[in-house]
């Protein structure tokens, strides 16, 4: 059985059909790619501000200067004093109003008018950080000192027992050497008899 050259009927019907659904659908998606915004038409969101650097270790900042600096840059400032409770041996070498922490990061992106907080210490902290520090190091020292006078009445022990086996052992020795000499003798009279 051969193939038939006839048109099929259903061909003009599905045609039909799919042309009528893509003219249907072709304003709707029209306009659905119309509200998708394109990035070179949005408005320019607002600019990123990059943290400066608060806490550097070679360049340390007043509270002030900090708080300039931050303004300076479109961001707020909130200081926060370091609590005594809060003393540590960290800030034993810091000078009066120095900022000592930040919590952002340097170099993080921010939003303009973001809040900042600035830690800082004052005299009373300070103080209470030498404090603590001399205590610490008196701590290490007296410990120190303990070990040595362990040692050291180890040693004196270990002394005295040797001393004292020393002397057995020359006891001894001479125990050994005067039995010898006492046995010679002894032969030797014996000898002579």
């Amino acid at each position: 059985m051969g193939r038939s050259n006839k048109p099929n009927p259903n061909i003009g019907g599905k045609l039909g059909l799919v042309a009528g659904i893509v003219s249907a659908v072709t304003p709707v998606a029209i306009e659905f790619i119309d509200r998708i915004p394109r990035k070179d038409e949005t408005e320019p969101s607002e600019e990123l501000i990059s943290m400066p650097e608060l806490c550097s270790k070679k360049f340390p900042l007043k509270l002030d200067e900090a708080k300039e600096l931050i303004e300076g840059h479109g961001l707020k400032a909130l200081p926060i004093e370091v609590r005594i409770r809060d003393a540590h041996v960290r800030y034993k070498d810091c000078f009066d109003l120095q900022v000592v922490a930040c919590n952002k990061k340097a170099n993080s992106k921010l939003k303009p008018g973001e809040v900042v907080i600035i830690q800082y210490v004052t005299r009373e902290v300070i103080d209470e950080s030498l404090r603590i520090f001399e205590e610490a190091e008196r701590q290490k020292a007296a410990l120190k000192q303990e070990r040595a006078d362990r040692r050291a009445e180890k040693w004196e022990h270990i002394k005295t027992h040797a001393g004292d086996t020393a002397v057995k052992a020359k006891a001894g020795v001479e125990k050994i050497i005067h039995r010898d000499n006492k046995k010679k003798e002894f032969d030797e009279e014996d000898s002579y008899e």
